[in-house]
C-alpha cells in the first residue's frame, strides 16, 4: 500500500503518529503476529483494520474476538479467520488458560502458509512487563513479541489534533449535508484539552458540536458547550486512570497553598497502593495469586506490600474473631 494511502487512514502530524505509520507500512506485507498497545480510544482497532485492509489478506475475513465474551470460541474464530486476520481485543485480559489455548491454536493454524491466521492483538497494558511478572503466557508472548506498535495517547501528541479535528468536522458536516469548519480559537481550545477519551472522544465532541451549531463555522463557544471538564463532568469510567489521579492531585495541591509539605511522593503512592491492594484482595476472596495476576505483580512482591501496608491477607469474612 502506498505511504500516502496509509497517511490518509492514520492521520496526524506528530512524530509519534509518523512512527506508527512507518511501523504499519513495514508490517503490512508480513504474516507475523502484531501487538497494538495503547489506551482506549487511541485507534488501536483502526490500526488493526489498516493492517488487514491494506495487505494481501484484504479479500479474506477480518474476525474480531472480544475477551469480554467468556463464551468466545477461539478455535471456531480461528477457523473463520483462515487466510485472513484474527483481532483479539484486550488480549492481556484473556485468562491464562485461554492464552495457552490461543498459542496452541496459532501454532496449529499459523499464517506461515498464507492460508492460516494472522493474529493482531490489542491491549492497554505493557505486555512485556506483564509477561516478565509471569502473568501472561510466555509462549503466546513470544509469538506476539516480533512486532509491537504503540499508540501514544492524544494528550501526548497535540500536534495531531488540528488535522484530526478538521477531518472529523468535515465528515460530520457531510453527514448532515452542511459543510463545517473550525475557527482558530476553537482549534486552540481543542489542542489545550487533555482528551482522557483520546481520539474517540475528540470525534464524539466534534460530531455533537457540528450537529448543535446549525451553522458552518464552529466558534469557541460551540466547542465549550460540548466539552466537559475532566474532573467535574466526565463520568469516572470515561476517564483514563492518569487523568483521574491528575485531577485529585491538582485539588490537593490547590488546597495546600504555601503550606510546607515533605515526602509527598511517598504519601501519594501509599494512598493509592493501599486501597488498590485491599480492594483487589477483596475482589479475589483473599486469593493472593489471583490478586497478583490482576495487579500485574509478582506474588512475592504482593506479599511484601501486604506486610508493609499492614493489610489483611484474607477477607474479613474468613478471619477468626
Amino acid at each position: 500500500m502506498a505511504v500516502s494511502a496509509i497517511h490518509e487512514l492514520l492521520l496526524g502530524d506528530s512524530k509519534a503518529t509518523r512512527t506508527v505509520r512507518e511501523q504499519v507500512a513495514e508490517a503490512i506485507e508480513s504474516d507475523a503476529p502484531v501487538l497494538v498497545e495503547g489506551e482506549r480510544g487511541t485507534g488501536r482497532e483502526r490500526v488493526a483494520r489498516v493492517l488487514h485492509d491494506a495487505g494481501p489478506r484484504r479479500s479474506r475475513s477480518f474476525v474480531r474476538l472480544s475477551t469480554d465474551d467468556p463464551k468466545g470460541d477461539l478455535e471456531r474464530n480461528c477457523e473463520k479467520a483462515a487466510g485472513g486476520t484474527l483481532l483479539v481485543k484486550e488480549i492481556a485480559r484473556l485468562p491464562l488458560r485461554g492464552q495457552r489455548r490461543l498459542a496452541n491454536v496459532l501454532r496449529a493454524h499459523g499464517a506461515g502458509d498464507g492460508e492460516g491466521v494472522r493474529l493482531v492483538g490489542t491491549t492497554v497494558f505493557d505486555l512485556g512487563r506483564v509477561a516478565a511478572d509471569q502473568l501472561f503466557d510466555a509462549d503466546l508472548h513470544r509469538q506476539l513479541g516480533g512486532r509491537v506498535i504503540r499508540i501514544q495517547p492524544l494528550r501526548r501528541r497535540p500536534e495531531d489534533i488540528p488535522t484530526l479535528a478538521k477531518r472529523f468536522v468535515h465528515d460530520a458536516g457531510e453527514e448532515i449535508d452542511r459543510p463545517s469548519r473550525l475557527s482558530a480559537r476553537a482549534v486552540d481550545r481543542l489542542v489545550a484539552y487533555p482528551w482522557p477519551g483520546n481520539v474517540a472522544e475528540l470525534k464524539d465532541v466534534l460530531g455533537r458540536a457540528v450537529w448543535s451549531a446549525r451553522r458552518a463555522l464552529l466558534e469557541l463557544g460551540d466547542i465549550e458547550r460540548e466539552l466537559p471538564r475532566c474532573e467535574e463532568k466526565v463520568p469516572l469510567e470515561c476517564l483514563s486512570f492518569e487523568e483521574m489521579v491528575r485531577g485529585k492531585i491538582r485539588g490537593v495541591l490547590d488546597r495546600m497553598g504555601d503550606y510546607p509539605v515533605e515526602d509527598l511522593y511517598a504519601e501519594v503512592i501509599a494512598s493509592v497502593e493501599r486501597p488498590l491492594i485491599e480492594l483487589v484482595l477483596q475482589r479475589t476472596g483473599g486469593n493472593q495469586l489471583s490478586a497478583a495476576r490482576m495487579l500485574g505483580l509478582n506474588r512475592n512482591t504482593l506479599r511484601k506490600k501486604i506486610a508493609e501496608r499492614g493489610l489483611a491477607a484474607e477477607p474479613a469474612s474468613k478471619r477468626k474473631p
